[in-house]
């Protein structure tokens, strides 16, 4: 399954985050880490080898939001996401909202 990496920066609270995004399903695969929480879960789920590339993977995200070679932007990773509930799709602000704040009380993950 291609797995990029994406960045999303929540400019309210002046915070990155990284996640996974399938571009089989077009939407997030994990939820939005700090970059040291991303490196952690990415070396444990993808091992070592995959580890020694993390490095020229995050080099695209830091430069351009995104791992993928292809597309030009994170705007351009995410554009055509099924994110949301039965599948529609999200901006950007609502996919940091749904995948990288932390639930309040009396909301669900």
């Amino acid at each position: 399954m291609p797995v990029h990496i994406v960045k999303l920066t929540d400019k309210k609270a002046n915070k990155d985050y990284y996640l996974e995004w399938s571009t089989v399903v077009d939407a997030p695969v994990t939820k939005g880490m700090p970059l040291d929480e991303f490196k952690e879960y990415y070396r444990k789920r993808n091992g070592d080898d995959a580890f020694v590339k993390l490095p020229e993977r995050l080099e695209r995200v830091e430069a351009k939001g995104t791992s993928s070679i292809q597309d030009k932007d994170v705007a351009d990773t995410i554009s055509l996401n099924r994110a949301g509930e039965a599948e529609c799709h999200l901006d950007y602000d609502d996919l940091i909202e749904e995948y990288c704040n932390p639930p309040t009380p009396g909301r669900s993950a």
